[in-house]
């Protein structure tokens, strides 16, 4: 009965050493896959801030083009849309 006891003790001591490295094998995996997963939602995420980037400066450029054109055909009167502009800004900021 003792050997036995003795055989089932070892058998459980094997058990858990198997156990311990499956756990640990179970652990590498999922760390694996967790940077795999976090890596591309990296590379997503700057690829869709990177079209917003060019899709800014694309606007931007238009709006310069646009103002450039508007202060071209009509100077006193984009002159005198400053000025007030500015006067307004002085006045909110001064209070």
């Amino acid at each position: 009965m003792e050997d036995t006891l003795k055989q089932d003790v070892e058998a459980l001591r094997a058990d858990l050493k198997q156990i311990k490295s499956d756990l640990s094998g179970l652990t590498k995996t999922l760390k694996a896959i967790t940077s795999a997963e976090a890596a591309e939602h990296i590379k997503t995420i700057k690829d869709k801030s990177e079209q917003v980037e060019a899709r800014v400066r694309k606007a931007a450029e238009e709006a310069k083009t646009t103002l450039e054109q508007q202060v071209q055909e009509k100077p006193l009167g984009t002159l005198l849309l400053a000025f007030a502009i500015g006067m307004l800004f002085g006045r909110a900021a001064g209070r």
